[in-house]
């Protein structure tokens, strides 16, 4: 995925029907904004926003050119004042490269510029292969990776083998694993490898690409990505350099995105603590989202993480003991009396509360005892409209009730 060192030419094309993917995708999209920053190109791909990008790769000649340059520096600044996160580049040669100048390159992007993070490219597939550096892949790129993480303010690292991944070896010591880099919408429809362990994961642990695809493609791609639990995705027609400048399309591409119905769910819980006083505060569980269209909202809770149990009808994914349900600007949790399609539901105290951060950006949250002790839960998002008819579904989020020391969060972005 090194940027090549050469122009593009542009077709001339671009005929995409915005009303055909409105409701298409629910992701964010992750540019591999590879020209320099203040660049005409890098402006367009920050252009949009960060309503639909969420990431934006700073490429200085492959991540080598150690210069400072005060031009770059006033862009990069500028995008992650618009809530885009900017991360530096660096490749390693399948682990062949010699992390020591790896860290020289680290130390550089740090040492000129504010990023929120690293992009380690050329990364291999298998973690216990051998490295001649270290006794096996995994320690290679866990040493670089913490050695990011080190670094003041650095929240996020990418590691990127372009293809799936058998097993989650890479996911204990990145934020986010690139595994889908590839040409053509065929190809991603027909050879990628739908691995169950994928699926475990919150959907911004994952990165797809797709080069040299059509704009009339773009409904068919971010749906499949949807699937495939990438809550990151970049698009683009172009395969002598698809990382130049933004495609054609891409008007049409971030608008699908930033309107869809559901976007950029996240979800936390925190334990018990005590007051000044001694008194117990209650553990919560919070769970907040993006999106657009929508009326009302129904949070399906799955705390068994099996979907033939609970409330499994109307065509959801998981099968829910509990749902947050909002009405009239007010939440309320509700757990499951029925027997699987049955519309039955008892609401419970929970101190349920729902709050708007901002237009758009709504959070639920409720105390986590009320979910019956469970250590997990699988969450699915419904949007309503104002007739209480379901517009759209989001995908499966896993949740750690338990794990509450570090929460990584790639939707918040703090300046």
């Amino acid at each position: 995925m090194r940027s090549a060192q050469r122009g593009i030419r542009l077709s001339g094309w671009l005929i995409v029907l915005l009303a055909a993917v409105m409701t298409a995708g629910q992701t964010r999209i992750g540019a591999p904004s590879y020209q320099d920053p203040g660049s005409p190109q890098w402006t367009a791909w920050a252009a949009p926003g960060a309503k639909a990008v969420g990431i934006m790769i700073v490429n200085l000649d492959n991540g080598d050119d150690e210069t400072y340059y005060p031009s770059v520096d006033r862009a990069i600044r500028a995008t992650r004042k618009q809530g885009i996160f900017v991360i530096g580049y660096t490749y390693t040669e399948y682990g062949a490269r010699d992390p020591h100048i790896i860290r020289q390159k680290i130390d550089a992007v740090y040492r000129n510029y504010l990023v929120d993070g690293m992009f380690f490219d050329e990364a291999p597939t298998d973690c216990t292969a051998s490295n001649p550096f270290l006794p096996n892949q995994f320690l290679y790129y866990e040493a670089l990776t913490n050695y990011v993480h080190e670094k003041a303010g650095a929240r996020i690292t990418v590691i990127n083998p372009g293809t799936y991944s058998p097993s989650d070896c890479w996911m204990g010591i990145a934020n986010i694993l690139m595994n889908w880099e590839d040409q053509g919408l065929s190809t991603y429809k027909n050879d990628y490898v739908d691995y169950a362990w994928v699926h475990k994961y919150p959907p911004d642990r994952f990165w797809h690409i797709i080069y040299g695809m059509g704009a009339d493609q773009v409904q068919t791609a971010l749906e499949l990505a949807k699937q495939r639990n990438a809550g990151w995705v970049y698009l683009t027609q172009e395969t002598s350099n698809p990382y130049a400048s933004p495609p054609p399309y891409w008007a049409a591409e971030t608008a699908a995105v930033e309107q869809q119905a559901v976007q950029a769910p996240f979800a936390s819980a925190w334990p018990d603590a005590f007051d000044a006083q001694g008194n117990r505060a209650p553990g919560r569980t919070s769970i907040r989202w993006d999106g657009a269209s929508a009326a009302n909202w129904q949070i399906f809770l799955d705390t068994d993480q099996n979907s033939k149990t609970g409330y499994n009808g109307g065509g959801i994914s998981v099968g829910a003991e509990y749902m947050f349900a909002t009405e009239a600007g007010t939440g309320r949790l509700w757990q499951y009396t029925g027997t699987g399609t049955d519309w039955s539901w008892k609401e419970i105290a929970a101190h349920a509360a729902l709050d708007l951060l901002d237009p758009g950006v709504q959070v639920a949250s409720f105390d986590t005892a009320s979910l019956g002790g469970t250590k997990a839960v699988n969450v699915q998002i419904r949007a309503l409209d104002a007739d209480g008819h379901p517009i759209y579904d989001s995908y499966v989020l896993p949740v750690s009730l338990s794990n509450t020391g570090l929460v990584f969060d790639i939707t918040n972005h703090l300046q």
